[in-house]
């Protein structure tokens, strides 16, 4: 049996089929304002997977003359057979499945990702005075972990002092509204990505949403790099001042013992600081993805929401306490959790690296800035100048793949939230090298007007 195209049933299906369509796709659209769980995410792609299928099938039984009969048979059988041979396609399986996940986690880390790139004057020497202060929060951290090196206890108790320390002090960096220059890249590469949608939504032309790319790179280049200079230049001397300080007031040089160390983990032929460097990168990676996750959760599970109209929150505090708690619950939870985690990660790589017997360790570059400035002083202010070179030269490259790695691991996921293909890179870096060589001093320094 089979109907016409003229069949008034067939017409009302079709119009049931759309209607069914409609409410996904508003479904998936809505995802922005409410969340999305991975059980919600699942049962709608599979609702959608069955429409078109029953799309698909039902154009087989329309049959408007005889001649298509063996035509739509043709067209069956082969349509089976592709979805036979589909079936284990796991690779497609997963794609499809985490598609939205990623992008609801993207938008987050783009939305957040914009107040670390600088546009105007003003803006750019807010971004150098907001990382002068990460450093010095930076400079105290190191004197802090220098400290707890030298508590009598297990590796698993150094471990959990120094995620400690590094959760402690990233969080407060990230409460004072100060900068630590590396976890800019991972909260910056879906913004990027949504250059280049509006670019392509302004003109449609490819020049066009490329260029824009560019200069939106060009913004974000000179934001990284006065983010870095204040990050190392106030680590620095903000570590030397406190060493300085501790041995006038004990008599005691607590970085005499380890300055040796302290300066060879800058040296790339005596430890593997490439590694390290990029394993850092990873985690800082992994936090911006765990920002976003915890921000689409509790968008999904209305905790905002849940606070504001607690009922023992609002007896205890009042209405108006009450809606500032949640308000800054939305605002700045997804961002203390993940710089907690962003220290756990941080202070037990080498923990566990000792216990597998492999050489795990993480290099930051704020870090081993203030790092040598205690070798420095460690060593009586003297220090070879083949330390010096190699100690600086250490530092380029410890930044250098803290931002590489993880800002290329979020751009990779920032790609395939938005469905783009990775050829789209070769476009991009062409597009930017182009606009550097026009103005090769955008990427460094911001216009003046």
């Amino acid at each position: 049996k089979y109907i016409t195209t003229e069949d008034l049933s067939y017409k009302q299906l079709l119009v049931l089929h759309k209607q069914c369509e409609t409410y996904i796709e508003t479904a998936f659209s809505n995802s922005h304002r409410f969340g999305i769980s991975i059980k919600v995410n699942q049962s709608l792609l599979r609702i959608r997977q069955q429409l078109e299928r029953i799309k698909e099938m039902l154009s087989f039984l329309v049959i408007d003359s005889e001649s298509q009969k063996a035509e739509k048979s043709i067209q069956l059988a082969k349509t089976l057979i592709g979805y036979n041979s589909r079936k284990s396609n796991i690779r497609k399986l997963i794609g499809q499945s985490t598609q939205l996940l990623a992008y609801e986690i993207t938008h987050h880390t783009a939305q957040t990702g914009e107040h670390y790139i600088t546009s105007t004057h003003q803006e750019y020497w807010k971004m150098f005075r907001s990382a002068c202060g990460g450093g010095v929060i930076v400079g105290a951290m190191c004197i802090v972990k220098l400290l707890l090196g030298k508590v009598e206890t297990s590796e698993f108790g150094h471990a959990f002092l120094y995620s400690l320390n590094y959760a402690i002090g990233f969080t407060v960096i990230y409460l004072f509204g100060a900068t630590l220059a590396t976890k800019q890249p991972a909260m910056t590469a879906s913004s990027l990505v949504s250059a280049i949608e509006q670019g392509a939504s302004d003109q449609g032309a490819d020049r066009h949403r490329y260029w824009v790319f560019a200069q939106f790179f060009a913004r974000l280049f000179r934001s990284q790099f006065i983010a870095f200079v204040g990050n190392v230049i106030m680590a620095f001397p903000i570590s030397l001042l406190l060493v300085w300080g501790i041995e006038q007031l004990s008599g005691v040089n607590i970085a005499s013992a380890k300055w040796l160390h302290l300066v060879d983990d800058l040296n790339p032929t005596k430890t593997p600081v490439i590694l390290h460097a990029s394993i850092a990168g990873v985690f800082l990676f992994l936090s911006g993805i765990i920002a976003g996750s915890i921000s689409n959760r509790d968008k999904h599970n209305s905790v905002y929401y849940r606070i504001q109209e607690h009922p023992l929150l609002k007896r205890i505090f009042g209405k108006t306490k009450t809606d500032k708690i949640a308000s800054f619950y939305e605002k700045k939870w997804a961002g203390i959790v993940s710089n907690l985690w962003f220290g756990v990660f941080m202070g037990s790589t080498a923990s566990i690296g000792m216990f597998l017997g492999l050489s795990l360790d993480i290099r930051h570059i704020t870090f081993a800035s203030g790092n040598l400035a205690l070798g420095l002083f460690g060593h009586r202010m003297e220090l070879s100048t083949d330390i010096w070179i190699w100690g600086i030269l250490g530092i380029g490259i410890i930044g250098f793949f803290n931002f590489l790695i993880s800002f290329g691991l979020s751009l990779v996921l920032a790609f395939r939230s938005r469905n783009l293909s990775s050829k789209e890179l070769a476009k991009m870096a062409k597009a930017v090298w182009i606009y550097f060589k026009m103005n090769p001093k955008s990427f460094f320094f911001p216009p003046k007007k």
